[in-house]
């Protein structure tokens, strides 16, 4: 049977979409912004949208690990707000306990996340489905329904988050610090080649003699890290640690990440790409409100629209790349 032949300028399209398009795309939707909207273009707002961002840009961070290696997690979510409840609970503390716990919390859960999926063999989407469902509860359970806040709320805590350096949000330089490293890490060291390695063909790198099961635990413990980071973010920001928070951060991060390139079987991608899709949801949501006359809906529906279109267009050609 013949092979299909692909249509020479679409997969020229998509080459260049999958190194670039997320920045493309980034790019014109900002100018468009600053040109429909005065006040886009303003220290105020982009501060705004930065600050927006950067919790679910930390959460991305974690996903992209994971997506990398062919997973999911649809468990993040639900870390970052048991996170949350921890860190609102501890807050009274000396302030490194409520900012240390939570994070390890975060990083136990995903560890956990790890072991199911390795050890079990069960698949990703079940394994995190059920935890996201599990940990949600114990959020719950731990906060009997209702906001945690300390009679006591430390100072120092709230202060991680509410501060800022030069005008820049702290929990904003904390989303740079961490990008800078994530990014470093993917490209230049043999951890990062072992990941892409064991996304770009489990069984190749098994062959080659990689310890396939102990990556993946890894990549899920930093991905609970990374989320419970945000959660302790959240709790510092609101004062407050709610069981229902954070709720969509986990389709929030995988839709940045596949718009920023990334493929879903995992093996091809990078942070650098899934920030700009961070930004693009971001940018999205921010002139949706600023239009003002349309629901905050209306930025569910656009992104639904992009995430569809870049899906359709990986199905499409990572199936030729394969013949």
């Amino acid at each position: 049977m013949e092979k299909p032949t692909p249509i020479p300028i679409l997969k020229t399209i998509w080459d260049a979409f999958r190194s670039h398009g997320a920045f493309l795309a980034l790019s014109i939707l900002f100018i468009a912004a600053s040109l429909s909207f005065d006040v886009f273009f303003t220290f105020l707002n982009l501060t705004n949208i930065f600050r927006q961002v950067s919790m679910i840009g930390l959460v991305s961070i974690g996903m992209t690990f994971v997506i990398l290696t062919g997973g999911i997690d649809l468990s993040v979510g639900s870390i970052a707000a048991v996170a949350a409840v921890v860190a609102a609970g501890l807050s009274n503390q000396f302030v490194l306990i409520p900012v240390a716990i939570p994070i390890i919390v975060g990083a136990v859960i995903g560890c956990v996340n790890g072991l199911i999926i390795t050890k079990l063999r069960i698949q990703p989407f079940i394994a995190t489905l059920s935890m996201m469902l599990g940990v949600r509860g114990v959020a719950f359970i731990i906060s009997k329904g209702e906001p945690v806040r300390s009679p006591h709320l430390s100072e120092a805590f709230t202060q991680i988050a509410r501060g800022d350096i030069f005008g820049i949000p702290n929990f904003g330089v904390f989303f740079i610090i961490s990008t800078i490293t994530a990014a470093i890490v993917l490209k230049y060291t043999s951890f990062g080649r072992r990941l892409y390695a064991i996304g770009g063909k489990e069984e190749a790198a098994r062959m080659m003699g990689l310890n396939v099961d102990k990556e993946k635990v890894l990549v899920y413990t930093i991905s609970g890290f990374f989320s419970g980071f945000a959660g302790m973010l959240l709790a510092s920001r609101l004062g407050s640690g709610q069981p229902y928070a954070a709720s969509g951060w986990e389709l929030n991060a995988i839709a940045a990440v596949v718009i920023g390139g990334t493929l879903l079987s995992g093996g091809v991608g990078n942070v650098i790409n899934t920030i700009y899709g961070v930004f693009i949801l971001g940018i999205i949501s921010n002139a949706i409100n600023l239009i003002g006359t349309l629901p905050y809906w209306y930025a569910n529906l656009a992104t639904g629209i992009i995430l569809l279109v870049v899906i359709l267009m990986q199905s499409r050609f990572s199936a030729k790349e394969e013949l």
